[in-house]
């Protein structure tokens, strides 16, 4: 499980591997370091690699010999290592709770009231701690990393934000602690960068998510098997639904059969008008020529009127 530093989300960058085939291992490794079967000269290499072969194929299978000898026992190099001594195992810090921290909330997708890890110094020395976690962007943590004083209790705050809650069961916290020896002043998220590992001890958190009292799976379960159900609708109510669809067509088609009568009526409205304009166009021309013809017929009458007094 991959823990990451709270206030840097950002996994580390690895180099990608690179396979070489046999002519080209010669870059990477001397000829004196190979087996002969590689183009190497070190026979011992050779030797050995036949060796863990055999026996590996030997663990895989068992294999029976034509002398009975007696069944090898191989005893495990690893079981003392596994072994760390008491002090490595004991832990500078006493950490409540030891194993699952319980957040609470209302709902679903509302954030979860602050928690808090307890952490007390019983050394003599000083001890910095730091806290991780496997989902940086689920948690508000604050301080993330301290130092605690000798015979000192402090507390570490924990948020669940909005919108985590179903997930966060998955999650998981890890406090890292180290002794300090010599009083130290400085800057502690600089001092965590120069940490040998093996000075650093360990201890692991569970996440767990409690919802009006009851596990939130529980609670994510009841709603999963409700919702399916109501997915499925009775015959009668699909059949309901059909009949609005239905209902919901012939009234789209009806709005634009009337849609397209309007239209039409517009366009004959238009045409109608145009023609009324261009008739009644055609009278207003029709009497004023009339007009014309008659006063041009008055003019030459009044004029011989005017001239037989003068006679």
């Amino acid at each position: 499980m991959y823990y990451k530093d709270v206030e840097n989300s950002q996994p580390r960058t690895r180099s990608p591997a690179r396979f070489v085939n046999k002519s080209e291992v010669l870059e990477y490794v001397d000829k004196d370091q190979l087996p002969i079967s590689l183009g190497g000269t070190n026979e011992a290499a050779a030797a050995n690699v036949m060796e863990n072969d055999f026996q590996s194929l030997a663990d895989k299978k068992q294999v029976t010999f034509t002398q009975q000898s007696p069944p090898r026992r191989t005893t495990s190099t690893t079981s003392s290592d596994s072994k760390a001594s008491p002090e490595k195992n004991m832990s500078p810090l006493v950490i409540t709770p030891q194993e699952t921290l319980t957040f609470s909330v209302q709902q679903s997708n509302s954030e979860s009231l602050p928690q808090s890890i307890k952490m007390t110094n019983n050394r003599e020395v000083q001890v910095a701690y730091k806290v991780k976690t496997t989902a940086p962007e689920h948690y508000r943590v604050k301080p993330t990393v301290g130092l605690i004083e000798p015979g000192q209790e402090i507390e570490v705050s924990v948020q669940l934000t909005p919108g985590s809650a179903v997930t966060a069961s998955r999650d998981r916290f890890l406090v890292q602690c180290t002794p300090i020896t010599a009083p130290f002043k400085g800057d502690i998220t600089e001092y965590w960068r120069s940490v040998e590992q093996g000075k650093v001890t360990e201890h692991r958190l569970r996440c767990k998510v409690v919802m009006n009292g009851s596990p939130i799976e529980e609670k994510v379960d009841h709603l999963m098997n409700n919702s399916m159900h109501a997915i499925t609708p009775a015959p009668n109510v699909a059949d309901r639904l059909l009949a609005i669809e239905n209902k919901l067509k012939s009234i789209e088609q009806k709005a634009e059969a009337t849609h397209r009568q309007t239209r039409n009526t517009l366009v004959i409205i238009q045409i109608f008008l145009v023609v009324s304009l261009v008739y009644i166009s055609y009278l207003l021309y029709q009497e004023y020529n009339l007009l014309q013809e008659s006063i041009a017929a008055e003019a030459p009458a009044a004029q011989t009127e005017q001239l037989k007094p003068e006679l």
